[in-house]
């Protein structure tokens, strides 16, 4: 019998998004994750205006992935045109990874059609500007999730994960004597997870501590939770 590796989806976001739904998932987050968000959701509803072709419509749309859904059922996005997501990356700092991507993904990819003359125009320009660096800003939640999207998820998880807060800790590299003073500190269990929260986030990698902790919730096998937090980072709060 041959064995073959699922390997999970947010797991393959770190690498590159060969599927069309995966480069679409891939970038939304991206963007729903930037403290630019509601910057690049209002240029991109402005851009594509024409083609959304509706006031009541254009007014409902507050996420991006909203837009892009709309986008689809006008014909202006899809598999064989994925020129909104181009103009949605150029628009994100540090987008090397996510234009990666998008370059593994036309390899495959025909021809563009139905084009937004105004957006191919787009491409050529220069993205926005970077947000400045802040003062003595925390490097470890600070290069994706703006703050009330941060605490959101680190409430959820603290009143979610229940019994389970030692798999996270272990999963998200706390060393295990750690775990066991904090199992023998007498606390609630949602203080203990907060505590393993705030040891994970003075360690946690700037760039890449959001996927970890994906990772980490899932192969603790709290994929419902897991769930939940990718919901709450491509809310519009």
């Amino acid at each position: 019998m041959v064995r073959v590796e699922i390997q999970p989806f947010h797991a393959s976001l770190r690498t590159m998004a060969t599927s069309y739904s995966k480069l679409k998932e891939l970038i939304t987050l991206r963007v729903s994750m930037s403290e630019m968000h509601s910057q690049i959701l209002h240029a991109m509803k402005g851009l594509y205006q024409n083609d959304i072709n509706s006031a009541r419509r254009y007014e409902q749309i507050t996420t991006i992935g909203q837009l892009l859904k709309v986008l689809e059922l006008r014909d202006v996005l899809s598999e064989e045109n994925i020129l909104p997501l181009q103009v949605l990356a150029q628009r994100l700092p540090e987008n090397m990874e996510v234009m990666n991507n998008i370059t593994c993904y036309e390899q495959n990819c025909g021809p563009k059609q139905n084009i937004n003359q105004y957006a191919e125009e787009y491409t050529q320009q220069t993205a926005l500007p970077k947000p400045p660096l802040k003062e003595n800003e925390d490097n470890a939640f600070s290069d994706g999730l703006c703050e009330k999207k941060r605490e959101r998820i680190t409430e959820t998880i603290v009143e979610e994960i229940g019994s389970y807060w030692r798999n996270l800790a272990r999963y998200l590299g706390i060393q295990e004597w750690r775990i066991d003073e904090i199992q023998c500190n007498g606390k609630p269990i949602g203080e203990k997870a907060a505590e393993i929260m705030e040891m994970y986030k003075k360690r946690a990698d700037r760039k890449k501590w959001f996927f970890d902790l994906l990772d980490a919730l899932e192969k603790s096998r709290r994929r419902e939770l897991c769930k939940k937090i990718r919901e709450i980072a491509t809310m519009n709060i």
